[in-house]
């Protein structure tokens, strides 16, 4: 039988079929290893749904050996539930039948609830919202009979819900899973690349709806959504990776070669939501890192994809208008990744920023992707643990500005002060607290050049350090010349070096909490006037002078 031939009642028939129905009997269906022992359901019942659906929470995910088992998170959990306190759940992995549900062959209830059976009756104080993870395979072409497939993923969600879950993660982040690439990777070329796009939404709307039938309030996870899929995607924002099948190398061109079908997979889903379920876009965009990349990778999955202007031939007119209100962004954080110009990959340093960046653009969820770091035996003082710990509190703060961990502690900046213009003759070695001087007709007064009103200069070089992380404005008010140069970086325009009664003038960089940046400020005085000031306006804060506590002298 072929999918396409399918009736709407069909999900429905298979279910029963099967033992389906979270209030049928638990009768073990044909070919069943044993009979299916019903979970104690979630803590909390409803509440734990309505938690979900509150606040943005931070899910850990981890990879291959690390990955996290039912056993690992019932053997480990007092000490995850203290050391990962900024995380609020995990993506688990079913050790025996994560990998086989979405094949052709049959898969009991009872063979996952076995993997599942470690979680039954679990209580965790922090780490509440968990997700069994199910990876899409290459065994069924979108139309071949996925009758038993579709048994299983009901069978999951069943089992998942009597286990306490609140979701599932369908993982399709790899292309070679989902079979997804017109037209070499599928089993009838002769089919149009249109006929292949109806099917493929149809079978993700028959895995969304076998879902819900046995879980209406299943939160559902599709790690690579739709924009990869779309040509006009900019690779910038969203996960365009491609492979060329002749030479399967990898490439950033949206649209092309390769996972076509991934839109039309993800469409299935949001068709087939129902009225009490979640249909959450993953967002494997790992290279993300600003506020701005964020905001504009989630805008341009949940309302641009879905605009009569793109007219994307995988998202039908009458899916655009719900489009919007039932995709829900997520972003996918990895500790090694730095794609999409993001030269650096992440570390703790800039973990607690993407962090914070990630929950403020998305509408539920995070998840912290591991490859190398087992984070279910890290301490609670691990960098990790830290940063994510940090970042959550910033995406949580009024400002939502990621703070630093320690009170400032310096002291100044080392003032070479110099009787000649041009920097030619040292005259004094001191620390000054702060730059914020009028010295007309007396000179510097705190050195031995006091009383040398013209003809002078002065260099102070330190590192500044962020309170808290975003876009500082610095301003220098002049009278004659200023350059301030951070991280190497010069902030001032080019006019500030000049001959000039007392101008004030501004510039931006962009600072991390808690990170000190080499700060090095030139001033000369020719005649007349004599002026040095330095401010800053911190995100959020206000214009004031460069505060002592945040300028430590050059050693």
């Amino acid at each position: 039988m072929k999918l396409g031939q399918l009736t709407g009642c069909l999900v429905a028939m298979v279910l029963a079929a099967c033992g389906g129905g979270s209030g049928s009997s638990a009768t073990p269906a044909t070919g069943d290893a044993g009979t299916y022992q019903v979970g104690p359901g979630p803590q909390g019942g409803a509440v734990l749904y309505s938690d979900f659906r509150t606040g943005k929470k931070l899910m850990l995910h981890q990879r291959d050996v690390i990955a996290v088992t039912p056993s690992a998170l019932h053997d480990r959990l007092a000490t995850m539930d203290v050391a990962l306190d900024a995380f609020d759940g995990v993506f688990l992995r079913l050790p025996t039948t994560g990998d086989t549900v979405m094949k052709a062959a049959a898969v009991s209830a009872a063979s996952i609830a076995s993997d599942l059976a470690p979680v039954y009756g679990l209580k965790p104080a922090k780490l509440r919202f968990n997700f069994a993870v199910v990876t899409m395979q290459h065994d069924l072409d979108p139309f071949d009979d996925w009758t038993k497939t579709l048994a299983n993923v009901g069978n999951l969600a069943r089992v998942a819900h009597d286990a306490g879950l609140v979701g599932i993660v369908i993982d399709n982040e790899s292309i070679a899973g989902l079979r997804a690439g017109y037209p070499y990777d599928l089993k009838f070329p002769a089919k149009t690349i249109e006929e292949y796009r109806a099917q493929t939404q149809l079978i993700g709307k028959n895995i969304m709806q076998a879902i819900v039938a046995e879980f209406p309030d299943a939160a559902v996870v599709v790690l690579r959504g739709a924009a990869g899929a779309e040509p006009k995607s900019p690779p910038n924002l969203v996960n365009c990776e491609s492979r060329d099948p002749a030479t399967i190398s990898v490439g950033s061109q949206c649209g092309a070669n390769a996972a076509q079908l991934l839109g039309s997979f993800f469409a299935g889903f949001v068709e087939g939501t129902g009225t009490r379920s979640l249909v959450i876009d993953g967002g494997t965009d790992y290279g993300l890192r600003t506020a701005e990349q964020f905001a504009g990778s989630a805008t341009w999955r949940k309302v641009t994809l879905a605009s009569a202007d793109i007219a994307s031939e995988f998202i039908p007119v009458a899916l655009r208008a719900s489009w919007t209100a039932t995709v829900k962004a997520s972003f996918g954080l990895r500790e090694i990744d730095g794609a999409h110009g993001n030269l650096l990959p992440n570390d703790p340093v800039l973990w607690a920023d993407t962090v914070r960046n990630a929950l403020n653009a998305a509408d539920t969820m995070a998840w912290a992707s591991f490859d190398l770091t087992d984070m279910t035996k890290v301490a609670a003082s691990d960098p990790w643990a830290t940063a994510a710990r940090r970042g959550k509190a910033a995406a949580a703060s009024p400002s939502g500005h990621l703070a630093s961990q320690v009170a400032g502690s310096g002291t100044g900046l080392l003032a070479q002060y110099f009787s000649q213009i041009d920097e030619s003759e040292l005259a004094q070695t001191l620390v000054d607290p702060y730059i914020d001087n009028v010295w007309t007709g007396t000179g510097p007064t705190n050195t031995i050049l006091s009383g040398q009103n013209d003809n002078f200069s002065v260099v102070w070089t330190g590192y500044l350090e962020a309170p808290v992380t975003g876009t500082y404005t610095i301003f220098g008010s002049t009278d004659d010349g200023m350059q301030i140069y951070v991280a190497g970086v010069s902030i001032l325009p080019a006019q500030s070096w000049n001959f000039q009664g007392t101008t004030e003038y501004a510039g931006s960089v962009d600072l991390l909490a808690g990170q000190r940046y080499p700060i090095k400020i030139r001033y000369f005085q020719g005649g007349g006037g004599t002026e040095a000031h330095v401010w800053w306006q911190p995100p959020g804060g206000i214009k004031e002078v460069m505060p002592t506590e945040r300028l430590y002298p050059m050693n």
